[in-house]
């Protein structure tokens, strides 16, 4: 099975616990990342990448109009009930490939990514399409796990990553791949500088990244100059 199957599956299998699991397992922070992220972003219209269930794109629907694209049909289902059950009429959904967006270039006044850039079969695909659709001097924001930098920190971080975690997410998820993916992928995920360098590949420029309780999660952010 190809990546981009299996991480469609696997998202569509835990679908109706992602909320909960998400503010369990990250001890209920990732709200204030995801705040902090959607902050970085200029005001206008705005696409939130891999947007799941689509709180990134109702955080930005605060201060702008927010498109929440996922090519994960179960999960933008919960979206779209989010949306409805708030009443927001600045925010909408679409089913969207992210290393294929249907939207025309300069579309957007700024794009973020959170939590979803290392489950794209691309990432420098997926990375040239958000700054294909931001216009010039747009901005480009990516929130993603990373590896705490305290080697202190960093030994007992991976206990409760590696070990705890996926025990917990399988016992309520009742899904044992997701929470096992998790950590591998984390893992596996291009280091700070390494990924900085993607972005540039990509487009993007006057790059900067910012850590977040203790280096757990790392926010960049790029701009979309013109040539």
């Amino acid at each position: 099975m190809q990546k981009k199957e299996y991480i469609q599956k696997m998202f569509a299998g835990i679908s109706q616990s992602y909320d909960f699991l998400n503010s369990l397992l990250s001890l209920r922070r990732d709200k204030y990342w995801r705040r902090f992220a959607a902050e970085k972003l200029p005001s206008g219209r705005i696409l939130d990448v891999c947007s799941g269930t689509g709180d990134v794109a109702i955080e930005v629907s605060k201060r702008s109009h927010a498109v929440a694209s996922d090519f994960c049909v179960e999960m933008l289902k919960l979206c779209d009930m989010k949306i409805k059950k708030s009443c927001l009429r600045n925010v909408c959904c679409i089913q969207n490939d992210a290393e294929n967006l249907s939207f025309k270039d300069n579309s957007f006044d700024g794009a973020i990514v959170a939590f979803g850039i290392r489950n794209v079969a691309d990432i420098n695909k997926a990375l040239s399409e958000m700054h294909r659709v931001v216009r010039n001097g747009g901005r480009i924001v990516v929130l993603e796990f990373s590896q705490p930098q305290n080697r202190f920190f960093r030994s007992m971080y991976y206990l409760y990553f590696q070990k705890l975690l996926p025990v917990v997410g399988s016992l309520i998820s009742k899904k044992t791949g997701p929470y096992s993916y998790l950590p591998s992928s984390v893992m596996a995920f291009p280091k700070r500088e390494e990924f900085v360098e993607l972005m540039k590949v990509s487009g993007m420029r006057n790059i900067q990244y910012y850590d977040l309780t203790f280096g757990i999660v790392t926010v960049y952010v790029g701009s979309k100059l013109k040539n």
